[in-house]
């Protein structure tokens, strides 16, 4: 039965603004895996004055609130650190061909996408699961895993849709290599070889078990016990978070998020964007309330 609140234009037209909404998303993915700053910043995200200085950038230390506070973290503050992990892979191999700094990827997944009532404002969750790979000091590289959610407000303006805010909150990171007893490589893997009491062989087979081959099933301090948690060393991508124009209590180890009460059906019955429901520093939520 045809949607009594709007005619059939204006679904269709609601249906094709959801997906110009999703391209404009899917193109941030690539622009950052490119290192694309400043280019993502010119032509995916806000052009009008009004809206460029309420736009934000969050992390989970706060909000970059403004285009000079956001261009300063996340276009000059990132292509420094660029910077200094090209020159470190450099030292590393001075006859390498050095690229961008790192090796990333963000891909946006699971998303849920309400339009506003006048069909001037969306609001936009997903899934991010992404890779982040760089110079260690130790002549190797070092990957990672990311997950986290992804919560964005888009305006339409003149020229289509653009990126308001965006709040990215980072749920945990995971080393993509082995490390020694823990378990094999970041998702729960074969134990690394040679490592651990009985583990696979390192050079063949034959031998005692303590020589990395033949013994029976360990990992651990003893046979079968867990493996000893390994100090896998500071998380690179709470490292980047910078200093935000409104920093957020927040303990990387007990870290949690907000998304309770930041679902993005709260449009409904709204007509309109509302600052209460912004992914910006306004629509911060009490965060014992969004469990009530």
């Amino acid at each position: 039965m045809m949607n009594q609140r709007y005619t059939e234009e204006e679904l269709l037209t609601r249906l094709w603004d959801k997906e110009e909404i999703k391209d404009l998303l899917s193109r941030r993915c690539y622009y950052k895996q490119n290192d694309w700053r400043e280019r993502e910043l010119r032509e995916l995200w806000v052009s009008e004055p009004e809206h460029q200085s309420t736009a934000s950038l969050s992390n989970n230390l706060g909000y970059f609130v403004g285009f000079d506070d956001i261009r300063a973290y996340y276009v000059d503050g990132i292509r420094a650190k660029r910077l200094e992990q090209q020159a470190l892979a450099q030292k590393q191999d001075p006859s390498a061909v050095v690229g961008q700094g790192i090796m990333n990827a963000h891909t946006y997944h699971t998303i849920i996408l309400e339009l506003s009532g006048d069909g001037n404002y969306a609001r936009y969750l997903a899934y991010d699961h992404g890779h982040q790979t760089g110079p260690t000091g130790e002549g190797v590289m070092k990957g990672w895993w990311t997950s986290g959610h992804m919560l964005v407000d888009c305006v339409k303006e003149a020229d289509g849709w653009k990126i308001w805010h965006i709040k990215s909150n980072h749920d945990w990171t995971m080393p993509a290599e082995g490390t020694p007893g823990g378990g094999g490589f970041g998702f729960g893997g074969p134990p690394p070889e040679g490592e651990g009491e009985g583990g696979p062989p390192a050079d063949g087979a034959g031998g005692p078990p303590d020589e990395g081959a033949g013994g029976p099933p360990g990992g651990g301090e003893g046979p079968g016990g867990p493996p000893p948690q390994p100090d896998i060393g500071p998380d690179p991508y709470e490292d980047a978070y910078g200093t935000p124009t409104v920093a957020l209590p927040y303990e990387p180890k007990w870290g949690g998020n907000d998304l309770p009460k930041q679902m993005p059906n709260t449009y409904t019955p709204h007509e309109t964007f509302e600052p209460s429901l912004s992914y910006g520093p306004e629509g911060h939520p009490d965060p014992l309330r969004s469990w009530r």
